[in-house]
């Protein structure tokens, strides 16, 4: 089996064995998800890129003593409990502004790219406007991926306050995006 099949536990058991190969991979499948997940909290690029390094410090210094059952969750509820230790210590809100790149296809007109572009923002500024613990979790579901049960042990609260999060994460953004439906 080569490392791009291993799954991460096995991966970082790898690692936790002096396979350093394992680790940038690891890292590899985690550069960018986590960096997103950062500026979408509301981190600057280079705040997102002290604390996303911070992470796999921690990654590092519990290679020896942490069994890892499940590598995203772990590695998710890392990166956000540092975020949320950054924005405490700079004191700085939550809601920030972010810039990020977004795909377009280029297929459509002129008048739907506008369109597309237009829909992307009001996303982000809804997305933005969530509470933090709604925000997160919608991150968490929608662009890390993570199932309810990894979300509810990144963010240690219950699968049934995660369920109810999302519920009210959605509907939030539905109201919100009404017009881009």
């Amino acid at each position: 089996m080569t490392q791009s099949t291993l799954t991460d536990e096995d991966l970082y058991a790898a690692y936790r064995g002096g396979d350093m190969a394992a680790f940038d991979q690891l890292y590899s499948r985690y550069r960018q998800p986590l960096y997103l997940f950062l500026l979408r909290r509301g981190h600057t690029e280079t705040v997102a890129e002290d604390v996303f390094h911070d992470c796999w410090i921690r990654v590092i210094d519990h290679a020896k003593s942490f069994e890892a059952d499940n590598f995203r969750a772990w590695v998710y509820a890392i990166t956000r409990n540092l975020s949320t230790d950054s924005f405490r210590k700079a004191n700085i809100r939550l809601n920030e502004e972010y810039d990020e790149e977004s795909g377009v296809n280029c297929h459509f007109s002129t008048e739907k790219i506008q369109q597309d572009v237009d829909c992307i923002e009001l996303i982000k500024s809804s997305v933005s406007t969530l509470p933090v613990e709604q925000r997160d979790v919608f991150l968490l579901k929608e662009e890390a991926g993570l199932s309810l049960q990894q979300i509810a042990d990144v963010m240690a609260v219950g699968r049934e306050t995660i369920k109810s999060r999302i519920r009210y994460a959605m509907s939030q953004l539905k109201k919100l995006m009404a017009e881009c439906l």
